[in-house]
């Protein structure tokens, strides 16, 4: 480098260089055309202050930091690209690099108010996005860049400047691409963009526009539009289509809004190029338009969160990867058309009034990786067809219907992830789900499963979530659940569980909560409900849904109203960060085990009604909740009874045995003392009231007579009449 001092292009790209540049490198003052993007090259950007017959200097993805303020006396700079650094300082360092055609300050942290650039007036592309960079709505300060044809500034600070006075009253551009979204308060919609005609990409998501009307007028004044996206903008009104057909449109998403009315019925004519539509969490009303069976490359479809009616169209797109119309009004049964749709990975049905069985012809579906039907009114068995589906489906959801029957022997997969069966009447034993090595939820509550709970559970490697509760399992709990590693919950309540609690069992709850993912949506056509269907847990004897990100910090175990002997395992040392214990109501013995104190982040403790004995560990009269009622035989503070020298209850009989507690001195004394105080009462209450003495005894008197006569005739013989 050194050497070569008279070169004027240099381009070093995708070298894994991660190294720094050479002293001499800033004597290079010939150079025109720079470019180290992908190097990883960590260097102050000092060594650049005196390359000022630079026009092209493309630093992105790299290590670079330093103030801007270094690329001051580059003024013949017409592209800069500095994406994916770590430049600080301010803005107004670029007001003098008139020349610019192309800048891209993205992905740095720096700062300062957007008004800096009217001065650039060659430049066609502005990058900011992902820094701290304050920039109206309106764009008001840039209306003066005629040249500008592409803006993308996400994640700055956006904020209203409709009070602002600025020399042009419209602007001199004519965009085609701009993309503003979050964050901040951006007053009214922008009505600058009116003025646009040759849009094709507009994203102003996530920026609250005070509840403005949809515009409409942006369908209908740009012809070449391709990307519509509004997500979460505050809009409200109806969504309206444009006069005529918009074929170059492709995706349109105005999700998370307060739109309302009908979705246009002829929504497929106007939009038929449609590949993504996205109008979930709105208030649309109304039926699902026919016409969207004509948007012939429609990818996703998801309506879901909004307040549709009537059926599900017998005619849909073939290409469909994603349906999702959960969480409407949607009534009737699944149409046999739906069997075409062989591309299909993600069908969300959840959350309407949908009825019939489940169809046998989505066994045809191969590529179906999503199958969420929870809280409708199915009704009938799980088809032996879905079994079809082994190799592809990785979540299932049929949880809070009316299925039945058992579960098909032929439901191994090897790619499932998250079972939810709960909540329905599903009998037999448990025979499916074996080598399921990667299932990560297995929620089968609220059934009438019956059986033991299998061996081969413990061979569900990535298992983080067993919730068996409410059901009529039998036999004990097998040790082999001590080889799941990963798990944060398990519930077995409510069953018919016997024998001893495994002494293993107690470290078995897994302190990282990492296994227990959470995914947010994507814009990929794939979505994953990782997290977000809840489940079900029991914590300070309530009943709570747990969802998303707070299941994953929630861990403990449930093995309450069963039949379970034997004492509490004193194996505590790994079992330290676990939230919710309960044992209640069953037939426990023993003391607690002091080791439970060591459990610092325990919410919930439940021990109660059980055989339990001893002194209560006074480190867990602290918590928040602890319940230890229904055990006769514990003692010490806070009970009113006292401990013997041994720690054992003062009054727990010598002769007590596991198969029964009844102190017989205090039965016989209670026996007898009932019948004097029995007699002592009526004799008070006859001596205060003379009515009912009187009828005392009259009553007395008249069942005395009755007695002798009963005697006389009946029993007496007659010679002593």
């Amino acid at each position: 480098f050194c050497e070569l001092r008279q070169l004027q292009t240099l381009a070093i790209i995708n070298s894994e260089w991660n190294a720094r540049l050479p002293e001499c490198f800033s004597e290079l003052i010939s150079l025109k055309h720079l470019d180290l993007s992908f190097n990883g090259i960590f260097e102050n950007v000092f060594m650049f202050k005196n390359l000022t017959s630079l026009e092209y200097l493309d630093l992105s993805y790299n290590k670079f930091s330093g103030d801007i303020s270094v690329f001051n006396n580059l003024t013949s700079l017409k592209y800069l690209d500095l994406f994916s650094n770590n430049f600080f300082g301010n803005i107004y360092v670029f007001k003098n690099i008139r020349s610019l055609e192309f800048l891209d300050l993205s992905s740095n942290k720096l700062s300062g108010d957007i008004s800096h650039f009217r001065s650039l007036t060659s430049l066609l592309e502005l990058r900011l996005w992902n820094n701290s960079i304050e920039i109206p709505s309106s764009l008001a300060p840039l209306f003066n860049l005629s040249k500008l044809q592409i803006i993308y500034a996400d994640n700055n600070m956006i904020y209203n400047a409709e009070t602002e006075m600025h020399s042009l009253d419209t602007p001199t551009f004519q965009l085609r691409s701009i993309s503003l979204s979050c964050c901040g308060d951006g007053g009214s919609f922008p009505q600058s963009l009116n003025h646009q005609h040759d849009l094709e990409h507009v994203d102003l998501s996530n920026i609250n526009f005070k509840g403005d009307q949809f515009p409409n007028w942006l369908l209908e004044n740009n012809k070449k539009l391709e990307k519509l996206n509004l997500v979460n903008s505050s809009l409200s009104g109806h969504f309206l289509l444009p006069s005529t057909s918009r074929r170059g449109l492709s995706r349109v998403d105005v999700s998370s809004n307060s739109l309302d009315g009908n979705i246009p019925n002829e929504i497929g004519a106007k939009l038929p190029s449609l590949e993504h539509l996205n109008m979930s969490n709105n208030f649309f009303t109304g039926g699902i338009p026919i016409s969207i069976g004509d948007m012939i490359s429609l990818q996703l479809l998801d309506m879901s969160n909004n307040k549709l009616s009537g059926g599900i169209p017998r005619h849909l797109p073939m290409g469909l990867f994603t349906f999702d119309v959960s969480n409407n009004q949607l009534f009737g049964d699944i149409p046999t058309s739906m069997e075409n749709l062989s591309l299909m990975k993600t069908l969300d049905l959840r959350n309407n009034t949908l009825f019939g069985g489940i169809p046998r012809w989505m066994g045809k579906m191969s590529n179906l990786q999503e199958l969420v039907m929870a809280n409708n009114h199915f009704e009938g068995p799980i088809p032996m067809e879905l079994c079809n589906l082994s190799s592809s489906l990785q979540f299932l959801d049929l949880s809070a219907n009316n299925i039945s029957g058992s579960l098909p022997s032929c439901f191994i997969f090897s790619s499932l992830t998250h079972v939810y069966l709960s909540r329905n009447k599903l009998k037999g034993p448990i025979t499916s789900f074996l080598n399921s090595s990667y299932l990560v939820t297995l929620d089968l509550s609220n059934n009438h499963l019956t059986g033991n709970i299998p061996n081969w559970i413990g061979t569900l490697s990535a298992l983080v979530y067993l919730l068996l509760d409410n059901n009529h399992f039998e036999g004990g709990i097998p040790v082999q659940l001590c080889k799941l590693n990963r798990l944060r919950l398990i519930d077995v309540s409510n069953n018919n569980l016997s024998g001893t609690i495994p002494p293993c069992l107690m470290n078995t709850i897994s302190n990282d909560s990492s296994h227990a993912y959470y995914s947010d949506d994507d814009y990929s056509g794939y979505i994953s409900f990782s997290a977000d269907v809840p489940i079900e847990f029991t914590m300070k004897s309530i009943s709570y849904f747990y969802k998303g990100r707070v299941l994953t910090y929630l861990s403990g175990i449930d093995l309450s109203c069963n039949k379970l002997t034997g004492e509490i395992p004193l194996q505590f040392q790994n079992f330290r960060y676990i939230i919710v214990l309960n044992f209640s109501h069953n037939s426990l013995i023993g003391p607690i085990p002091p080791a439970i104190s060591d459990l610092s982040r325990i919410e919930s403790l439940d021990l109660s009604h059980n055989h339990l004995s001893g002194n209560i560990p006074s480190q867990l009269l602290g918590l928040h909740f602890f319940s230890y009622v229904g055990n006769p035989f514990l003692c010490g503070e806070p009970l009113p009874k006292n401990c013997s020298t041994d720690g054992s209850s003062s009054s727990m009989p010598r002769n007590a045995t596991n198969e029964g507690f009844i102190d017989m001195k205090v039965f016989y004394a209670s026996f007898v003392g009932s019948y004097i105080v029995m007699p002592l009462c009526i004799a008070i209450v006859l001596y205060i009231n003379p009515y009912w003495r009187q009828a005392w005894f009259y009553h007395v008197e008249a069942s005395a007579m009755s007695c002798y006569y009963f005697v006389v005739d009946h029993i007496l013989p007659k010679r002593f009449r």
